[in-house]
């Protein structure tokens, strides 16, 4: 057995004691046994027990994985197409530290395995992630989907986060942006953001942005107001809608 073989089994078997002492933890800590039933919206990246008194407990969550038992393979979220970036993106840096050390595990999307595969990927991405929690969802008699818990969301941060997302005609639903309208139809005419964005770190405020023509208008009046906004006349996007445009409208042709 090579040494970095004997490096990943190590780090892995650590790993995997660790989330065991976490799990137990955090199923005292919520209580999540008293909970009958479990919903997750990978739109809104939420995870919802709720109890048959009417009881929730919201969780925001990153999609680690699936492990099927039928083609007894792993598939890790990043890399499964029907998994949405919003819900996946936090492992790059799982793969990141893959790469890093050599792990070919880490760095695959799909591999061979084992139902410890699922747990054991897991285990990882929750220690390099800093989870609360994990949980494991059965879609199906063969398919289990493998979650890790970042942080707990009060019922009105769960509100408040749902009027966050729109319904989108070419990506089915999204996170809300907002663009001028000239960048919309229109590309390499310049891309000018409120905050600067990255499609693989959810930001806390909302995407805006406004070409080079708005931001002349911008800085002559000093400020948007009446004048300015009429030039840009802001539109609704969604998220990945924004990086599309975000792409087409950086480089000046």
């Amino acid at each position: 057995m090579s040494s970095l073989n004997q490096d990943f089994e190590d780090y892995t078997d650590k790993a995997v004691d660790d989330l065991s002492a976490l799990q137990d933890e955090f199923m005292k800590l919520y209580e999540i046994e008293s909970y009958e039933h479990w919903y997750y919206d990978h739109t809104l990246g939420a995870f919802n027990f709720k109890s048959d008194s009417g009881k929730n407990l919201y969780f925001k969550y990153i999609d680690v994985g699936s492990f099927s038992t039928k083609a007894n393979t792993w598939n890790w979220g990043w890399a499964n197409s029907s998994t949405p970036v919003r819900v996946s993106r936090g492992l790059r840096k799982v793969k990141d530290f893959g790469e890093a050390n050599g792990f070919e595990q880490l760095t695959k999307g799909l591999f061979d395995g084992d139902e410890y595969t699922g747990w054991a990927m897991t285990a990882i991405a929750a220690k390099q992630l800093s989870a609360i929690g994990a949980y494991r969802a059965p879609l199906d008699d063969v398919l289990f989907v493998y979650f890790i818990f970042t942080y707990e969301l009060t019922q009105d941060e769960y509100d408040a986060l749902k009027e966050k997302y729109i319904k989108c005609d070419l990506h089915e639903s999204g996170r809300v942006a907002f663009v001028c309208q000239h960048l919309i139809t229109d590309r390499g005419i310049g891309f000018n953001e409120a905050l600067e964005s990255d499609p693989d770190v959810d930001a806390a405020d909302d995407y805006q942005a406004w070409c080079d023509e708005c931001e002349k208008a911008r800085l002559r009046e000093g400020e948007w107001n009446d004048v300015s906004m009429a030039v840009a006349q802001i539109k609704v996007v969604c998220d990945q809608c924004y990086f599309v445009i975000k792409e087409r409208n950086q480089s000046v042709i």
